[in-house]
């Protein structure tokens, strides 16, 4: 409320002009935190040792998300698979208020089966298993070149063109591989929170987006179709009872 009315004086006032320089000093020192460590001496070296440490626990990382992935889209199919044979047993053994109309259990069954398809078809272009084997050996490698370069740093005798050897391979193992996505890397911050000084609030935004891009499809596919079939079928029941009362 102060900066508002503040804001409403004269540039040229006093009171103004000090608010000012107070909150350029502020905004200064707020951006001052946050640049990495490694930027703030200008040291290659130390840059270099940053990057290999955070791109390995990175690609750690994507390589757990894609495991997850491969695991929870084949436990999807399977669970999908067995919703399809218990609502067409159930259509077809004619059970009290579990047994919808004819057309329904068609159009559900259909539902279903594209369903398991579709899933089946993404598991397989993704090919998970294949990119978190990928992002695996690809954290191994950056993590040898990250003990070689911190091994380096005990000889007092190192230079640069031993710290540029290191850099052009660290270049060419990333080159061989895909990049992660940005998640990978808010969750291996989340894993290092107080390295990065991570708030409660971005931790909550992280593992929104996290259950979002990996768990959501599954639990709504494990525990959400059965409660939409139940809530379909409690819909029906009581539609079919209002109409016997007419």
């Amino acid at each position: 409320m102060l900066r508002y009315v503040i804001e409403l004086l004269p540039d040229n006032s006093v009171l103004k002009k000090c608010y000012t320089k107070i909150r350029r000093a502020k905004n200064i020192s707020r951006r001052a935190k946050r640049i990495p460590e490694y930027l703030k001496d200008n040291n290659f070296e130390v840059e270099l040792n940053y990057k290999l440490w955070i791109t390995k626990g990175t690609r750690f990382k994507a390589s757990e998300r894609c495991e997850e992935l491969d695991a929870r889209y084949n436990r999807v199919v399977g669970w999908v698979s067995s919703y399809l044979i218990i609502f067409s047993v159930l259509t077809l053994c004619e059970i009290p208020f579990f047994t919808l109309p004819e057309n329904c259990g068609t159009f559900i069954s259909i539902s279903l089966s594209i369903l398991i398809l579709v899933f089946s078809q993404f598991a397989y272009a993704k090919n998970y298993s294949v990119r978190a084997r990928n992002y695996h050996e690809c954290a191994l490698e950056i993590s040898k070149l990250y003990n070689e370069l911190r091994s380096l740093k005990m000889n007092p005798k190192h230079g640069i063109p031993d710290v540029n050897n290191i850099k052009d391979k660290y270049e060419k193992v990333l080159d061989r591989y895909d990049n992660h996505l940005p998640i990978d890397l808010a969750m291996f911050q989340l894993q290092k929170k107080e390295y990065f000084r991570i708030g409660i609030f971005h931790k909550i935004c992280c593992n929104i987006r996290y259950f979002f891009l990996v768990r959501f499809i599954y639990y709504f596919c494990v525990y959400g179709l059965p409660l939409l079939y139940i809530g379909i079928c409690i819909i029906y029941y009581m539609f079919d009872q209002e109409i016997i009362k007419l």
